[in-house]
């Protein structure tokens, strides 16, 4: 038995199609099947029954990736007791980042970060909050940078800094003439907001207090980016909600308004695994973050943080 073995088998139940399987873990089909077969062989057992679609553990197959995982999860508690020993920063870590913070936060400081820590590559990942949060958990990414809280007991939170939210408004739109605006003053059917799966979408319902229906007369539309809603405001259709980071001070200036205090906001945070030992990454990185977001950013007295879970 070997613990390669027992990750094919984690791919193979995870992904329940061999080729799937085979592909996530970086090796030609046949690798991978043989090597599950030797495994079935040398415990006696059939783990995965192929008659069904998609594949499915058998009922001692369960139990065995099970305890796989759990045999997984101590060797890399071990790698890293190994790896913390120095507490080094050499290295290669994967960093999942949501889509409405990837765009706006990392060229303000991965250039600076990478010159001044030459040794730690940082491979960058935009994706969904669930799906960080999934891999963190099976440590399949080191690190997370993401909106919390997130009451994951698995996980631990670096706490960042405090987001707003502003409104994001065409010309004309009542809303501007709010003062001071608050959050009930959104008028829910005018409101363009992000498709599902986004963190931020789930914010801004929670801002609204209930479903908002985006549209403009027969026009029905939910966006995958920050970029596409303002596109659309600009055009002089409706309004949105954006974070404030996003703001390009050359053409968001005259559609911004910023609620009045306290300011709905959303907290940003690292996100690991309560496993992950590397202090002085986790250190240099915050520092490297806190550097080029606004001053005003790390104090939480002016915002409300939103939860993003409904």
């Amino acid at each position: 038995m070997t613990l390669q073995q027992l990750r094919y088998v984690i791919a193979l139940d995870e992904q329940r199609h061999f080729g799937k399987a085979a592909r996530a873990c970086f090796v030609a089909q046949p690798t991978l099947t043989l090597q599950i077969k030797k495994l079935e062989d040398e415990l006696g057992v059939v783990l995965f029954d192929r008659s069904t679609n998609p594949i499915q553990p058998t009922l001692v197959g369960h139990r065995i990736v099970a305890h796989a995982r759990v045999v997984l999860e101590e060797v890399n508690n071990l790698e890293m007791v190994v790896a913390s020993h120095s507490d080094s920063m050499e290295g290669i870590f994967s960093v999942g980042v949501i889509p409405t913070l990837s765009p706006y936060l990392l060229p303000r400081f991965i250039q600076a970060f990478s010159t001044q820590f030459p040794d730690t590559q940082l491979r960058f990942r935009e994706m969904q909050s669930e799906a960080i949060i999934e891999e963190i958990r099976r440590g399949d990414l080191d690190i997370g940078l993401l909106v919390t809280p997130l009451e994951e007991r698995q996980l631990r939170e670096i706490p960042l800094f405090y987001e707003p939210f502003l409104i994001y408004a065409a010309a004309g739109e009542a809303i501007l003439n709010q003062s001071p605006l608050r959050p009930d003053h959104v008028n829910r059917k005018d409101l363009w907001i992000l498709q599902e799966g986004h963190c931020f979408r789930n914010q801004v319902l929670n801002l609204c207090g209930e479903s908002p229906v985006p549209s403009s007369g027969n026009f029905h539309f939910e966006a995958g980016t920050v970029e596409t809603l303002k596109n659309l405001v600009r055009q002089n259709i409706g309004y949105t909600i954006i974070p404030e980071l996003s703001v390009n001070p050359h053409t968001d200036a005259d559609f911004t308004r910023r609620f009045a205090d306290p300011q709905p906001s959303r907290e940003v945070s690292l996100v690991v695994n309560r496993n992950m030992s590397r202090e002085t990454l986790l250190l240099e990185l915050r520092k490297a973050i806190l550097s080029v977001v606004p001053d005003d950013f790390r104090k939480n007295e002016r915002y409300r943080t939103l939860p993003w879970r409904n």
